[in-house]
């Protein structure tokens, strides 16, 4: 009887996997028979894929792109797209203050001076230090589109936003405060390079107390909104409160809600942010949030994932460029859906009949990771290899 058992628990291990692998299998087929391929042609792309992507993205007011981040392919996916559709507003991961010196820098400095501001304070502007990232911002805000930065205010941002900040307070005790941040970031952003294990000024206690004198003057409406934003911004990242992150990105949305009600959006963000459910970060995030507006309005909102396969991102600060392994905690899951790309083709994935088939239970997909991208996404993109985009160099 004992060597029975046994049998049977070896028969029941072995059709676990087999079960997964059949599970995998089918999601593999469904991926094939629902994907279209595209491929780069000059200054823009050429395909059913890229046909498939801009006939859904055309009509809708609400196009939401989730990506990776630090490389050269997907600002150059932007540029193609906003050539071809125009949109009224553009909402990026960079805080709402730096959206607006960057907005209004390009629309009024000369191309020299432009060129020099941006040298000099080059590490300050968060995605926009990446070369091809703010080509792509400056010909947006060249093409009238409106940028909204919703994110808390960066690193190293605190350095150019008090530069702002000193040229426009009329209060002379805060304009030597502002200078004093603004000198005080840039010296610990050196001394990070060189030696990672510094800190950011943004963490240290001077910068809390700098804050603190700053709350007690005499300020503009707008120097103490911003001050209260720096210190939520430091608490963010000192407690690495994702939700609170969240809850300020929600909540900005909503401030400047009436300003692009009933236009045309586009939405950039990091890909955990921009699922129509629960965000891949398992919380409610600004893709559930924008497609709940829309659904208010009778509409539907456009989710699309961009991820790699293969190649190199870059990295800031000096950090080394870092390789894609499709084997990572953040990739592996996708191996039923990798298994369906071949070739350097770019891959559009249409996802709504995965979906269809998970909620009817046709298919299984025991990862929470891929289940929250088939559910939270109308469209996979798949870039077979990426490489590194450069950051602007400091001067």
């Amino acid at each position: 009887m004992k060597q029975l058992i046994k049998f049977f628990i070896v028969i029941i291990v072995l059709m676990v996997p087999s079960k997964t692998f059949g599970q995998d299998s089918l999601i593999t087929d469904m991926a094939k028979k629902n994907l279209t391929i595209f491929t780069k042609n000059g200054n823009s792309f050429i395909g059913e894929g890229w046909n498939k992507i801009i006939g859904l993205a055309q009509p809708s007011d609400f196009v939401l792109i989730g990506e990776d981040h630090f490389t050269n392919e997907i600002p150059y996916f932007f540029s193609i797209l906003t050539s071809q559709i125009k949109f009224d507003n553009f909402f990026c991961e960079i805080d709402p203050y730096l959206a607006n010196i960057l907005q209004n820098n390009i629309k009024n400095f000369s191309v020299p001076v432009f060129d020099k501001y941006i040298a000099e304070f080059s590490n300050s502007f968060s995605f926009f230090s990446i070369s091809p990232e703010l080509e792509l911002l400056k010909k947006l805000v060249n093409s009238k589109t409106n940028i909204y930065g919703l994110d808390q205010i960066f690193l190293t941002s605190d350095r150019v936003i008090c530069n702002d900040l000193q040229q426009k307070t009329k209060n002379n005790k805060a304009k030597k405060i502002y200078a004093s941040i603004s000198d005080s970031s840039k010296i610990y952003l050196e001394a990070f390079i060189k030696d990672h294990n510094k800190p950011f000024y943004l963490f240290t206690d001077n910068f809390q107390k700098q804050l603190t004198e700053l709350s007690l003057l005499d300020l503009s409406k707008e120097e103490k909104e911003i001050i209260e934003a720096m210190k939520l911004s430091a608490k963010i990242y000192k407690e690495q409160n994702h939700h609170l992150r969240i809850q300020l990105m929600k909540n900005q949305l909503m401030k400047v809600n009436p300003e692009w009600t009933g236009e045309k959006n586009l939405f950039k963000f990091g890909g955990i942010h921009l699922a129509k459910g629960e965000s891949l970060l398992k919380i409610y995030d600004i893709g559930n949030m924008v497609n709940n507006i829309a659904d208010s309005k009778f509409k539907s909102s456009l989710n699309i994932l961009i991820i790699e396969k293969s190649g190199t991102f870059g990295a800031p600060f000096g950090l080394p460029e870092q390789h894609v392994d499709e084997n990572s905690n953040n990739l592996k899951e996708l191996k039923p859906i990798f298994q369906a790309v071949n070739g350097e083709q770019w891959h559009c994935f249409d996802l709504i009949p995965l979906r269809e088939a998970l909620e009817s239970e046709k298919i299984i997909v025991k990862d929470k990771w891929l289940s929250r991208i088939i559910k939270g996404y109308d469209l996979l993109v798949i870039i077979p290899t990426v490489t590194a985009s450069k950051f602007i160099e400091i001067k």
